[in-house]
């Protein structure tokens, strides 16, 4: 993979966390499906997960347990997420590539549907914390992904403008938040214009441009 004009000149690359830096695939199938259960309501597949994934509690919420408040699902899922830690796994580039940008002078971010005491504990558990300028949560804006309000919350953080950042996301869900914003996009391991397999890639695609 060669450098690439576009990503000329950016100032910050801001990252979705689940599914980029850390897998907590597992740990979600795992514990929306006990979530479910307790709320009396049948599991899913992991099919029917997959389809889902990357969207926002809200939307978890209204498709799959409607009768219930949205409150007592995060509450839920706060109490119970801790649990599940032993499924997750951290992206073995993540600190070699987000030390690699710090290098470069770049400012870096992360953006996810999460909320808020739970994305710190991945980010603890995962050994990140130090790497972030910026972290924005569910909990710190009205409108969660796939409306641009994160992004630009993010970019106000870091005084940066739009144009001149990077989201690195891996669902239709992060791709729509970019769109919305205005905001160069690469996906990681989902279609998009710009795609990237590995994380290192991504220094690839911004290193040694003239």
């Amino acid at each position: 993979m060669k450098p690439h004009k576009k990503i000329y000149q950016k100032k910050a690359i801001l990252f979705d966390l689940d599914g980029v830096l850390v897998d907590t695939y597992k740990v979600w199938f795992r514990l929306f499906n006990r979530t479910l259960r307790h709320f009396g309501y049948k599991t899913i597949t992991l099919k029917v997960f997959a389809q889902n994934w990357g969207q926002s509690t809200e939307e978890d919420v209204r498709i799959f347990m409607p009768e219930v408040k949205l409150k007592d699902v995060k509450r839920y899922f706060s109490i119970n997420f801790p649990k599940f830690t032993k499924y997750m796994k951290v992206n073995l580039e993540a600190k070699i590539v987000l030390s690699k940008l710090k290098e470069m002078g770049l400012k870096i971010g992360c953006i996810t549907n999460s909320h808020r005491d739970i994305t710190k504990l991945e980010i603890k558990k995962a050994g990140l914390k130090n790497f972030f300028d910026v972290v924005i949560t569910a909990d710190d804006v009205k409108r969660p992904k796939p409306e641009p309000d994160m992004l630009l919350k993010a970019c106000k953080r870091l005084r940066v403008k739009v144009n001149e950042v990077v989201f690195i996301g891996d669902t239709q869900t992060d791709l729509k938040t970019a769109k919305k914003a205005g905001c160069l996009f690469i996906g990681y391991r989902t279609q998009s214009e710009l795609r990237i397999k590995k994380l290192s890639e991504i220094i690839t695609l911004i290193y040694d441009i003239p």
